[in-house]
């Protein structure tokens, strides 16, 4: 990162001494339009001048005069092409892990598609195109799409992700782009699958339930799943992969309208790691996308956190809030990018605030091992002490509280969760209020009653109150008209040898309970109204309808038999048929929720679902680039 980062600092200052003094390089008396030469001895006067004002060696200085004088006339002669032809030339820049950066030029009409300039750029790497995913401004260029629809035009900076490092890397996890394709493909596979369950649901940081429109909660659950899948990336030092996924969730989240997004902070945080995926790549001063960027997580951080971060001292009561280590990462950020574009005293300013704040978070190391060897969690442990300004006694409370706060609330919300199951309430419509719920179980009604009434009265506890004691029997009807009967509990009863379709009378009739369910189908046979329950289905396939035809025209007797013999004979011929299709669909079932299961834990697996954990930033990799950039500053 030196030599290439000292040679950019290089061309900063020189680029902007040439621009306050009007210098144009492609001009006479520094370059001959006639000859078409340049005039070498223009060009030293300048970088003596340069050397004296900037303290840059007089060759650096002429060899930085020489590169720049070269991209101008490049440009204009592209510029050029471009208007005659249609021609655009486009600037690659192939970021490399551990090495420099390679750059080139491509040539490529700007009616041709994303594609085209993927073969292009592939050929001139010698890879195959499908190793590549290139970005422009910010947004990862569609293959099928023309380019100048993109943005993608003339003299614009492409940034090319070369999606496999190495040879052994290609072997051992293959081609990063086929990972992300199954990472999108699996993400919207587990979503859709799990839509009306909890298997995947949004809570806050602090376990309560969000809800939302169904659409609106698909597109960020697929925006906070591939959020996540980067992040994995991101902390494996995968810094392409980690971007790619990054800009798809980025895609997503721009499809939700929700005031979410602007009271959250996971929006923001995706575009500071994006960002930070841009400095690790050595390509935040090639994109103006990261300023945009720093800009509005900034605007983001200040309506999560409030100003001077009092909305989250007030909400969780310290002053040392862990959040300032994200605003530590946005701040450094912040002052790397007015590095790059010259402002120097403003970045020597942020860089000063940078280090105060470093300073500040920095976690004692005897502290930390004390909380270790109590047998806390390193996370917990490290945000704690941040928060507590290292004060060991009072972080083992913060932690347990933390603990117990989190808890509440997640058996809280799963509470909520299984009470809209039991009474087949979609949370799109309202959220009934669980306190209200509460209140009125305490007076002595059923908790799915009294969760109906609140429905019906859009929260309001005396409406509600109203008709659990005047219209009882019309709250049951609704209930038992609405519920939608739990599939596990259908077949557990399919495997008792219960049908399907009077399983599901049972549980409607019961709200899901298992145990009742079961009396009131053996009570139901023992009653000889098993069959009744059967013909309260549509979906209902009796085998034993056409002998029930054939013996229509026999004496009462004889019919009567038949029927009490098709509901006493559970395991008879008669009925063997149906339940051996039920066991068959429920053999189905079975087959699919354990493919869904091993989906999910193996897309899932290296996966932090700690609500606190992008709270914990070791910070180690701030202090190295504050180092860094504080040494091409000349900072003491």
């Amino acid at each position: 990162m030196t030599t290439e980062l000292e040679d950019e600092n290089y061309v900063i200052q020189i680029r902007a001494k040439l621009n306050q003094q009007k210098v144009k390089l492609w001009e006479l008396p520094f370059f001959n339009p006639t000859s078409g030469e340049c005039v070498e001895s223009e060009l030293e006067k300048l970088a003596n001048s340069f050397h004296d004002e900037l303290k840059i060696s007089f060759k650096d200085c002429l060899n930085v005069i020489r590169k720049l004088q070269q991209n101008a006339l490049d440009k204009l002669k592209s510029k050029d092409e471009y208007l005659k032809t249609g021609i655009a030339t486009l600037r690659i820049r192939t970021p490399t892990q551990g090495s420099s950066n390679r750059h080139f030029d491509v040539k490529v009409k700007s009616t041709g598609k994303g594609s085209d300039l993927a073969a292009l750029v592939a050929e001139k790497l010698g890879l195959d195109d499908r190793m590549i995913k290139l970005v422009c401004a910010g947004k990862v260029v569609n293959p099928e799409r023309i380019l100048a629809d993109q943005g993608v035009t003339n003299g614009a900076t492409v940034m090319v992700l070369v999606l496999t490092q190495s040879q052994e890397t290609a072997q051992q996890e293959h081609k990063t782009f086929d990972r992300v394709h199954r990472i999108r493909t699996d993400a919207e596979l587990i979503i859709n699958e799990n839509d009306h369950s909890d298997f995947l649901s949004l809570e806050d940081q602090d376990g309560n339930a969000i809800h939302l429109p169904r659409a609106e909660k698909k597109a960020l659950l697929m925006a906070l799943t591939l959020y996540e899948k980067g992040k994995v990336a991101l902390r494996r030092e995968n810094f392409e992969e980690a971007l790619l996924l990054f800009l798809e969730a980025d895609s997503d989240f721009r499809m939700c309208n929700s005031q979410l997004l602007t009271v959250v902070d996971n929006y923001a945080l995706l575009n500071l790691d994006i960002v930070w995926c841009y400095l690790c790549l050595k390509n935040i001063n090639q994109l103006p996308d990261a300023e945009q960027r720093i800009k509005l997580c900034e605007e983001k951080f200040h309506q999560s956190y409030g100003e001077n971060m009092r909305r989250v001292t007030a909400i969780k009561g310290t002053q040392q809030c862990n959040e300032k280590a994200l605003l530590l990462r946005l701040h450094l950020l912040k002052a790397v990018l007015l590095f790059h574009q010259n402002k120097r005293e403003d970045a020597e300013t942020m860089f000063q605030i940078v280090e105060t704040e470093l300073q500040s978070l920095k976690i004692d190391d005897g502290c930390l091992t004390k909380l270790l060897e109590f047998g806390f969690e390193l996370t917990e442990a490290r945000i704690a002490l941040r928060a507590c300004s290292n004060n060991v006694e009072v972080a083992i409370e913060f932690i347990n509280n933390r603990r117990e706060t989190v808890s509440k609330n997640e058996k809280k919300s799963k509470r909520e969760r299984n009470l809209y199951r039991k009474i087949g309430h979609n949370c799109d419509d309202c959220r009934i209020n669980i306190e209200l719920v509460d209140q009125l179980v305490e007076m002595g009604f059923p908790e799915t009653l009294a969760a109906i009434a609140l429905k019906r009265s859009a929260n309001d506890l005396l409406t509600a109150l109203n008709e659990l004691q005047l219209k009882q029997s019309d709250l049951k009807r609704e209930l038992v008209e609405k519920i939608e009967p739990c599939s596990e509990l259908i077949d557990k009863l399919v495997d008792l040898g219960f049908h399907k379709e009077a399983a599901e009378t049972a549980l409607k009739q019961t709200t899901n309970n298992f145990e009742e369910a079961v009396e009131f189908l053996i009570s139901a046979k023992n009653n000889n109204v098993y069959d009744a329950l059967l013909g309260e289905s549509n979906e209902l396939d009796r085998p034993s309808t056409s002998s029930s035809t054939d013996n229509s025209s026999t004496d009462d007797g004889s019919t009567k038999n038949s029927s009490s013999k098709s509901s006493d004979e559970i395991g008879g011929s008669e009925e063997q048929a149906g339940p051996s299709r039920k066991r068959s669909k429920n053999t189905t079932n079975n087959a699919k929720k354990e493919m869904m299961d091993i989906l999910y834990k193996s897309f899932s697996k290296d996966m932090d679902t700690s609500s606190d954990t992008y709270l914990d930033l070791p910070l180690q990799e701030e202090a190295t680039i504050l180092a860094e950039y504080k040494k091409l500053l000349n900072m003491q």
